[in-house]
């Protein structure tokens, strides 16, 4: 996703589980999907203001049970170098 917080460009990953037992959500934004996103990144503020304030977050989405509400964590200004 991409999207603004106020005037600084979010470029957004969301990941999704059923568990926390095999790897976390975060965890899956692995070193091939950063180099991904960094090349969106890049291709993106070609066509911005040079000023643009811009960061790279992670959301991990939990749904634990059928009936439960999910579970999410955000983690803003995540680097793109792994």
């Amino acid at each position: 996703m991409i999207g603004w917080e106020g005037d600084i460009l979010c470029f957004i990953e969301v990941k999704t589980r059923t568990s926390h037992n095999v790897k976390t959500a975060e965890a899956a934004v692995d070193r091939h999907k950063r180099r991904e996103v960094a090349e969106v990144v890049r291709e993106y503020l070609k066509r911005l203001p040079v000023s643009c304030q811009w960061r790279f977050d992670i959301v991990s989405v939990y749904y634990v049970g059928r009936s439960s509400r999910p579970q999410i964590e955000i983690f803003r200004n995540t680097s793109l170098a792994a």
